[in-house]
């Protein structure tokens, strides 16, 4: 079947192709009218037409035309993460709210398959990424904003003076856990991470320290770091409660939700009970939180403002309207305790 092309829409309708073009490619008001120079009545009919013939408009190559496609992509480590996917979520509904369209994706923290995503999202001419960046991941965003394609970092730092950033000062949070887990008389505390290297971990595990070194208690630092992969990861956080027990630990922090999740593993594996064995300080939002008693105390970062920040920025930068200082946005985690179920939650501050 031969392919409708909007001269054949203006043939049928009796008009030129640049008034189709006005209607076809016109936003519709909060009125219900299109917004466009063109007569209602004649707007009808060459809408009528159109889907009569089974037009269907060219996004892409609309958009090369005018230089704009309004459309964004996001990348993260994992869609299927809480605390990404909560991100996502929110910035899907500002870009709808906008006008704009947003591609998701996963890098699976893989240098490679990011490198293969932003060559993707280049070919798509979107107008701007959001980015949470995985190691190693430098060359493939200064190949985005090498082609002039704006490029904002979320979560996770990465070396480079073109990204814009939204970040959550994370060595506050790292030194914030450490020093409850002070207030409530604790001394032997370590904190279970990742091998991965990523800004976000590494400035919490060095809140952690610095907070441990400053109360002089830099002798009984133990900072695990175990593989990312879920089945060496459960396994790993096994060993380490054993040896733990040995060596009278009495907290740990765990600065993500999954490795929070590992330990919840660990505890039915071996028996033990919180706060009996040990007491946790815990990352992000969790029921599992909020259900165990006494509700354990985690650290929330605020994902609506850090989707919020991101795309606002995002678009400033797109229309080159970014400055320097408003390119660097570093927003406060919060300690949280008692949760949803039963116990008034409350915000600590130390």
């Amino acid at each position: 079947m031969k392919k409708v092309t909007i001269r054949d829409v203006a043939r049928e309708a009796g008009v030129s192709v640049t008034l189709v073009s006005f209607v076809m490619n016109a936003k519709m008001g909060k009125d219900g009218r299109l917004d466009c120079p063109v007569n209602p009545n004649t707007a009808a009919r060459v809408l009528d037409v159109a889907k009569r013939l089974g037009y269907r408009r060219n996004n892409a190559a609309a958009s090369l035309r005018s230089g704009r496609s309004h459309s964004i992509a996001v990348i993260v480590s994992d869609l299927a993460n809480p605390f990404f996917a909560e991100i996502c979520r929110n910035i899907e509904n500002l870009a709808y709210n906008a006008g704009y369209t947003v591609i998701f994706a996963s890098s699976e923290e893989s240098p490679e398959k990011l490198a293969h995503l932003v060559e993707t999202m280049v070919g798509y001419n979107v107008e701007g990424l959001i980015v949470a960046p995985c190691l190693g991941g430098e060359r493939a965003l200064e190949r985005a904003t090498s082609v002039g394609i704006p490029t904002v970092l979320i979560d996770r730092d990465l070396p480079g003076d073109s990204f814009g950033r939204v970040l959550v000062d994370n060595v506050d949070a790292g030194v914030m856990a450490t020093k409850y887990l002070f207030h409530q008389g604790f001394g032997k505390i370590e904190m279970i991470s990742y091998k991965l290297g990523v800004t976000s971990l590494t400035d919490r595990e060095h809140g952690y320290s610095m907070a441990m070194e400053d109360a002089g208690l830099e002798d009984e630092i133990r900072l695990h770091r175990i593989e990312y992969d879920a089945d060496a990861a459960k396994k790993g956080v096994i060993e380490i409660f054993k040896d733990a027990l040995k060596r009278g630990t009495e907290a740990f922090i765990l600065p993500t939700k999954k490795l929070a999740m590992y330990s919840f593993n660990a505890l039915n594996v071996l028996g033990l009970n919180l706060p009996k064995d040990f007491s946790f300080v815990c990352f992000d939002e969790s029921d599992i939180y909020d259900l165990k008693k006494p509700v354990i105390p985690h650290v929330v970062q605020p994902l609506a403002e850090i989707a919020e920040k991101s795309f606002t920025l995002l678009r400033k930068m797109v229309d080159s309207a970014a400055t320097e200082e408003e390119k660097n946005v570093t927003l406060k985690a919060k300690l949280i305790l008692g949760g949803r179920f039963g116990v008034q939650p409350t915000e600590a501050s130390f």
